[in-house]
């Protein structure tokens, strides 16, 4: 996880009193010094990153590997979404990663989750977005000048982090929103996860089917079909209205192994031809 530091300015301040064109400096008064450098324990926000700063992040849930600040006209893989102040003490020392297990009782945990996300691309209800999140913590340097924020990062991505398609602030109300949502490439029983905006068979919604018990293993479409009846409702509020002739519902269902342990299919949106896209069906 990331951490952004900024220079310091340092304002130098002169100053002379000029006496009828003489040039001398009138004894016994003295000239402003340089401004002071912040002490530790000054501001707990000391060289917290600004909302939007970004950062090139590498793995994400580590947040004592600290990553570099990035031009964001750059590639980079994640945002800085909100700091806030930890509260911690300045006698507090610096986070292990006992410290950072997200416990209820860690000041951590309340930093991220992925509302923090959905809010900084400027996700819709029912929005399934391709990122994740990761807290950013201060240097061990900044840290011991008093700084006692965390940060929230956004992580463009789904399995890890990878390039941002440009900046993600509001990027689900922009032109790029298909990179943003997550579809699906591959077939119902073997699939991975993708940005909307390559290739891809399926749309995923958040519904998840009922399964009755020892429900057998759908083999094929027609098996899975009465499960993906009950994912209309959801698709008709994730479209803002009905299907569409050129779109189907359909689900997930891992493979017959795992179906038998665990039966969980998701909802999805599919070309009722069968075909491929490479944009959201939401726009």
């Amino acid at each position: 996880m990331l951490n952004r530091g900024r220079t310091t300015t340092l304002v130098l301040v002169t100053a002379g009193l000029l006496l009828g064109g003489c040039t001398s400096v009138v004894e016994g008064v003295a000239s402003p010094g340089a401004t002071a450098a912040p002490t530790p324990g000054d501001d707990p926000m000391f060289e917290a990153p600004a909302v939007g700063t970004c950062h090139q992040v590498e793995v994400v849930y580590d947040p004592l590997e600290v990553p570099p600040v990035v031009d964001c006209a750059q590639p980079h893989t994640a945002e800085t979404a909100t700091v806030q102040d930890t509260g911690l003490p300045l006698d507090a020392p610096y986070p292990t990663e006992e410290d950072l297990d997200y416990s209820e009782d860690s000041p951590f945990t309340e930093v991220c989750s992925y509302d923090t996300a959905d809010d900084y691309l400027g996700a819709e209800s029912g929005d399934l977005t391709y990122v994740d999140y990761t807290v950013v913590l201060p240097t061990p340097e900044q840290w011991a000048a008093g700084a006692r924020w965390a940060a929230c990062d956004v992580v463009y991505g789904g399995s890890g982090p990878e390039p941002a398609p440009g900046r993600m602030a509001g990027a689900l109300e922009g032109p790029d929103a298909s990179a943003y949502r997550v579809c699906l490439d591959g077939s119902p029983v073997e699939y991975d996860e993708v940005p909307c905006s390559v290739e891809h068979w399926a749309e995923s919604l958040i519904s998840l089917p009922d399964v009755p018990e020892g429900a057998p293993f759908p083999v094929d479409r027609a098996a899975r079909a009465p499960y993906a009846e009950q994912c209309l409702s959801d698709a008709v509020d994730y479209l803002g209205g009905p299907l569409t002739p050129e779109l189907a519902l359909d689900v997930t269902t891992d493979d017959e192994e795992y179906w038998a342990d665990s039966p969980f299919p998701q909802c999805v949106i599919v070309r009722a031809d069968g075909g491929t896209s490479t944009s959201s069906v939401r726009g």
